[in-house]
């Protein structure tokens, strides 16, 4: 009769090795998923075989859990299946595809396997399959598909030349492939059709949201990741999907900020103290540390998840706009062209033309500041930042009849905007031109 264990103190980490375990994974194949070493998958088997006073892994396997279990139903692995076709033979591209599966990895989001097989089974979240030629110059052809490949959903080729950089290509591409798969989960959970997990559509969803900064979403946003982890789906990607969310609120003044900040604190806190060496428990303190002023500790955290994922273009993003806030447009201006060179689509991002726009701004050069903000401004008219931008470089040209209509638009978008709540994001920037800004602005809105 087969034992069953109630509730035990599993770490999250070890219920993932766990449930992976309990799949028939080696720990070959667990250090691969989960992206952790080999000793640690020891370590964390030796804690589970003892919590669970057993001797073995076959032991483990066969004796019920039910925390696990409810853990696996309430969220359930966005799985990942890389095939790659028997024309995919010379060296360049097989490094490519090792490299592609270790960069999926990487986001600790995903249980990534690869085969040579295509399948139909639902076993998947998604399939990526690669394709190739024998001949030493030649193009990668990949294709995403969701559902068994039941829905085609993009495509990508890619020269592959002897003399290019194959690590570069292969984080360029997992970097737009992972934009790929937020999209799409995201158009997913809009229309409520898909059958993919429903943590991963809902992040997907917010995320998606907030980086069109959509303040009519606010609240659909907050109501479903709300909902979801107090119904105890405890992925650490939802807490941090709903940081981000409060964050780019604070940081758009389209709420009141103290109420957001303390819970940012406290969701922060109580990740880093459950998960301290989870990249989304740093992302939240990142965010929480630049609400809080303590922009040189931000850098430290964002800089650690940067070096444990490369190919995460949003936290290069960040990371940049912190470097611009301590003064440091050096290092902003490499991240901003690093991330162009990535990913060529984020050059007209707005949130990359505001920070280019408040880098202009700093060395005096109005007329590109305000070019840009314009640009921002058509793609995302109820931004803040391009307004105020806009706001203060017409106030310079002494046009006040642009800033009187600027800033309409802005209290129609965000009738809670407050200087003083602007003044303390840039906290960092050097004190004299913090004082321009804020003298600016006290004119601008007196």
């Amino acid at each position: 009769m087969e034992k069953s264990l109630s509730k035990q103190e599993f770490t999250a980490r070890q219920k993932q090795v766990l449930s992976l375990l309990r799949k028939g994974f080696t720990n070959v194949e667990i250090c691969k998923t989960l992206n952790i070493s080999a000793n640690t998958v020891k370590v964390h088997l030796a804690k589970i075989y003892k919590i669970m006073k057993v001797n073995n892994r076959t032991e483990a396997a066969s004796v019920g859990y039910e925390d696990t279990e409810s853990y696996e139903k309430k969220c359930p692995q966005v799985r990942i299946l890389v095939v790659k076709k028997d024309d995919f033979k010379n060296p360049q591209m097989d490094k490519f595809f090792f490299l592609l599966e270790q960069n999926l990895q990487r986001f600790h989001l995903f249980e990534v396997r690869n085969g040579a097989m295509e399948t139909e089974s639902y076993e998947y979240s998604y399939q990526i399959v690669l394709s190739g030629s024998e001949k030493p110059s030649s193009n990668v052809y990949l294709s995403l598909y969701s559902c068994g490949k039941k829905d085609f959903l993009w495509a990508y080729s890619q020269r592959m030349d002897e003399a290019l950089d194959v690590d570069f290509i292969a984080s360029q591409i997992t970097m737009l492939l992972y934009r790929q798969m937020v999209n799409f989960a995201a158009l997913d959970f809009a229309k409520g059709e898909s059958v993919l997990p429903s943590w991963w559509l809902v992040s997907s969803y917010v995320n998606f949201k907030m980086d069109c900064r959509c303040k009519e979403s606010f609240g659909q946003c907050e109501c479903e990741l709300s909902s979801m982890i107090q119904k105890g789906h405890g992925n650490l990607f939802l807490k941090f999907s709903l940081v981000r969310l409060y964050y780019t609120a604070i940081t758009e003044s389209w709420i009141k900020s103290q109420k957001y900040f303390n819970q940012i604190q406290e969701l922060a806190y109580a990740a880093m103290r459950d998960n301290p060496y989870s990249d989304y428990a740093r992302l939240m303190m990142a965010l929480y540390d630049i609400l809080a002023g303590n922009k040189k500790d931000a850098i430290t955290y964002l800089m650690l998840v940067i070096e444990a994922n490369p190919q995460n273009a949003w936290v290069r993003i960040i990371l940049a706009q912190v470097y611009l806030l301590v003064g440091d447009k050096v290092k902003a201006l490499e991240l901003y062209k690093d991330n162009e060179r990535f990913v060529p689509d984020l050059a007209n991002d707005p949130t990359q033309l505001v920070s280019k726009a408040f880098i202009y701004f700093l060395q005096k050069r109005y007329e590109d500041c305000e070019k840009l903000a314009l640009q921002a401004s058509y793609m995302r008219p109820e931004s803040t930042y391009p307004l105020l931008f806009l706001i203060v470089c017409r106030l310079l040209k002494g046009d006040w009849s642009a800033v009187r209509e600027y800033r309409k638009m802005l209290f129609e978008y965000h009738p809670n905007f407050k200087i003083s709540d602007c003044v303390k994001l840039l906290k960092g920037v050097e004190p004299e031109q913090l004082h321009v800004i804020e003298s600016l602005l006290t004119k601008a809105f007196g």
